[in-house]
């Protein structure tokens, strides 16, 4: 896997602390000997013993594209890619479950992640080679590249038309919510992905929620992230948080879709669905 910024922070495990950190293979784990300032990666996973437990990273860039059903790296998937049929599934998925919810408590709400949940980012991933760049990134978001991730425009539609409020959360900055907003509905700009418009909640806000500079936080992302370095939100506080927000003024969230476990874990959903992502991990 990949490792990304705060969409996606680097490509490498980064180490911080003023202590050198010491790694260890041990029974196929990784140990870690430090002193107690010291942190570890965002990653937690086995440390291989030889290259043979490793997939060759341009290999595995080739078994990706054939996933996508791009092996020759177009930049567009296929639609009967093995990545299309996973993501349909997860959205048929979803649709059935919704359908089953006939009196959910308070008003019934969808919640979906944007990246990667929402809109397929596998233009990029070829355009960049796996390396994210925030400034390349910026311009494939503004000029609203991105089509969307198979099976879930349907998802919305059916729920939208069974009563579910639309909610969407995303890790982009605010400065990109008007790009977003065109991509995942209709603007006449780039990729119109066809998404219906997200529902506006009573305070005002339009039912997409981007993330905002830590000096913007509303009230219930400054105590939710009281306590994370330079009280800036994880993923996990920012998007947990938010649905307990949503939550709050009256919504169920009778289902939570995301491509990342950072997007679902927290709580403050009925259920969470996970969309295929192989490109990049958000911890």
């Amino acid at each position: 896997m990949f490792l990304r910024s705060w969409r996606r922070p680097s490509r490498r495990l980064i180490l911080t602390g003023a202590a050198t950190l010491a790694v260890a293979s041990v029974a196929g784990g990784v140990a870690y000997s430090a002193g107690v300032a010291s942190q570890q990666p965002a990653i937690q996973t086995s440390t291989p013993r030889t290259e043979h437990q490793v997939t060759n990273i341009d290999v595995l860039r080739q078994q990706l594209r054939n996933y996508y059903g791009d092996p020759l790296g177009t930049g567009v998937f296929g639609p009967q890619s093995n990545y299309a049929k996973e993501a349909k599934s997860v959205a048929s998925d979803g649709e059935r479950w919704l359908a089953t919810r006939r009196h959910p408590k308070g008003t019934k709400a969808i919640l979906l992640d944007v990246d990667d949940t929402s809109l397929a980012t596998w233009n990029y991933e070829i355009v960049s080679n796996w390396a994210f760049n925030p400034a390349t990134n910026g311009t494939f978001v503004t000029e609203q590249r991105f089509p969307a991730v198979p099976g879930m425009v349907d998802l919305a539609k059916t729920a939208e038309r069974e009563g579910y409020a639309i909610f969407f959360l995303t890790g982009r900055g605010a400065a990109q919510e008007q790009a977003t907003l065109g991509n995942l509905t209709a603007d006449g700009i780039g990729v119109d992905a066809g998404f219906p418009k997200p529902t506006g909640l009573p305070n005002g806000e339009d039912g997409l929620f981007t993330k905002p500079a830590v000096a913007d936080y509303p009230a219930y992302l400054k105590t939710a992230c009281a306590s994370d370095p330079n009280g800036a939100c994880t993923t996990i506080h920012y998007k947990s948080a938010t649905r307990a927000h949503i939550e709050s003024l009256g919504y169920d969230i009778v289902a939570n879709f995301g491509d990342q476990f950072s997007d679902l874990k927290g709580g403050h959903a009925d259920r969470t669905f996970k969309v295929p992502n192989p490109n990049y991990y958000l911890p």
